[in-house]
This record gives structure tokens, C-alpha cells and sequence, in this order.
């Protein structure tokens, strides 16, 4: 029944139906399919065109008759695997735990490294890319310590400013660190970020798209993006973020997934902190160092340990 798709290649046939139109407008009830078929252990590309030609076959048709690319999806995919690139989908033992909250999960995932974000010391750190010397100083004299303390994995873009300041401390200090690109893997952005593919690999941290392997970064892609960082960390820390900010973007992301956001204060008439300032006027939690970070790290561990415990009983 399933022609090319005997290849069983999940990974690009789910390639081939996040790019279809019906996929945006069913969403949640394609989700549901891949979950189902997890729960059952039966989630491969043959039990997947099963179920949708029941419950999907609009979607079902279509797919039947793109052979030619979804054979192009599967040469690209044995290309990746070659290059190192580890391929992943939702529903599948290695698809962050933390993504099933978000409104628009990703579908595929496609990371170079160690799957990181399964440590559950993960925090997540935004920022200005063109900070103050203050908050610069902050991250070097505080959150170093943080990370050499907590031994923290810490989610970041790459970009520069401040979210390559955490990806270095964290790297100085032994700590993984997850690079969430705004861009294909093989297209990093900021080209900057080459230079960074060995230590980051190296220390067991990686480098993370939902995005083609050639993808260029794109505008539109920074905010899409933004809400992958907020989801894969435990907490957020905001370290500087103007108003209408792709940080503050960020933030608000986390809080809405239920995720604390932690704020490093600054002095009400200094724009660049605009934007901070309103999360904890919105009932972020301000921190004013590395103590005041490990208490509020330490809680929000513990608060998922106990809702974890509560779960299983």
C-alpha cells in the first residue's frame, strides 16, 4: 500500500507532511496520531500511513503521490545520518519532554551533538545582543559561579551579545550547552558559531534546528525559534531585554508554558531594561546574583521533582 514509504523512513516522511497545507490546519490531530502510536510502540512510517489513510485521508492521498520527493526527503536523510546529524520526531524517546507544552511543537528536530536537553538541569538564558557593560559584568562575575555551583545545561540562540556570553560561561565551567539555531545545521547563524561546533560538541552539548539542513536564517525564523529556548529550559533567566524585544518575546513564552522567568533588575530610566522591568512587574522573580539564581534553580527543581513523584502516585 505504501510504495516508496516501505523505506520507513519517519523522519522524512514527517518531512514531507509538515510542508503540506493541512498540516497547520491539523495540527493537534496529527500530534495526536504520532503520541498514539508512541504510547503503543509502534511509531514508524507504516503504522503512521495507516492511521492517517483512517483518520487523515485527504492527507493520506496527497502524500501516496509524492514519491519523487519524499524519495528526495530519504537520500537527504541517509546524507545527515553520514554527516553526524542525528534525526528526530515527535513522539520519540529523544523529542524534549518539556516541547509537548508548547501550542506549536515541532515536528522534526535534527541536532549535531548529544541530546543535551535531556539533562534536567536545563536553563535557559536570553538577552541583549548588544548589552551593557553592567549586565555583561553580571553574567561573568554571577553567572559563573551559578555554573560552576549548579553544573547547569544552558540553552541559548548563539547569537551574539549575551547568549553567546552564557554558552561560553557555561563551556569555561563544564557545563553543556544547547545552541538553538535560527537556521538549517547546515547554515549556522552567526557564521561565527563554526568556531564553536568542537567545544560545544566536546563538553556534550549540541547544536539544534527544526529547520531544513540548508535553511538560511530568516527574519521571521528568530521568533519562531524563540519559543524552542523558552521551552527546553527548567526556568528562563532574562538578562537585559528592551520593550518589544525578541528577548522579551522569549520570556513571555516561557511564562506561558508555566515556566518561571528569572529577571536581573535594572534602573528604570535605562531603556535597554524596559523590557525586564515589565516581567517582574508581571510576577517574574528578580534575581541580584548567584545566590539569588540557585535559590530560585534549586525551587523550581524541586517543584518538578515533587510534581514528578505526585504523578507516578
Amino acid at each position: 500500500m505504501q510504495g516508496f514509504f516501505v523505506m520507513n523512513d519517519l523522519y522524512s516522511l514527517s518531512q514531507l507532511i509538515k510542508t503540506h497545507p493541512l498540516y497547520s490546519v491539523e495540527r493537534d490531530a496529527i500530534h495526536r496520531v504520532y503520541l498514539q502510536l508512541a504510547r503503543a510502540g509502534k511509531l514508524d512510517a507504516e503504522n503512521l500511513l495507516r492511521v492517517l489513510k483512517e483518520q487523515q485521508p485527504v492527507l493520506f492521498d496527497s502524500l501516496q503521490k509524492n514519491h519523487a520527493l519524499f524519495k528526495r526527503h530519504c537520500e537527504e536523510s541517509v546524507k545527515l545520518k553520514l554527516k553526524g546529524v542525528h534525526l528526530v520526531c515527535y513522539g520519540e524517546e529523544l523529542f524534549p519532554s518539556s516541547c509537548y507544552r508548547m501550542a506549536e511543537p515541532p515536528l522534526t528536530l535534527a541536532f549535531q551533538g548529544a541530546p543535551a536537553w535531556l539533562n534536567e538541569r536545563t536553563i535557559a538564558v536570553v538577552g541583549s545582543r548588544e548589552p551593557s557593560y553592567e549586565s555583561v559584568q553580571w553574567m561573568e562575575k554571577e553567572f559563573t559561579p551559578f555554573c560552576e555551583k549548579e553544573k547547569p545545561c544552558v540553552i541559548s540562540g548563539g547569537a551574539r551579545g549575551i547568549d553567546q556570553k552564557a554558552h561560553s560561561v557555561a563551556l569555561r565551567n563544564a557545563s553543556a550547552t544547547v545552541v538553538v539555531l535560527p537556521s538549517g545545521l547546515g547554515e549556522l547563524y552567526p557564521e561565527s558559531l563554526y568556531e564553536w561546533l568542537a567545544p560545544v560538541l566536546d563538553q556534550g552539548g549540541c547544536f539544534l534546528s527544526e529547520y531544513a539542513y540548508e535553511q538560511r536564517m530568516h527574519k521571521h525564523l528568530f521568533h519562531h525559534r524563540n519559543r524552542l529556548i523558552a521551552a527546553l529550559g527548567r526556568g528562563t533567566l532574562l538578562v537585559e531585554a528592551r520593550r518589544r524585544s525578541g528577548t522579551l518575546i522569549t520570556a513571555q513564552q516561557a511564562a506561558q508554558l508555566g515556566r518561571p522567568v528569572w529577571v536581573v533588575p535594572g534602573h528604570p530610566l535605562d531603556p535597554h531594561f524596559g523590557g525586564s522591568l515589565d516581567m517582574l512587574a508581571e510576577g517574574a522573580s528578580l534575581v541580584r546574583d548567584a545566590q539569588d539564581l540557585s535559590m530560585c534553580f534549586g525551587a523550581e527543581l524541586m517543584s518538578e521533582m515533587i510534581t514528578a513523584i505526585g504523578i507516578e502516585h
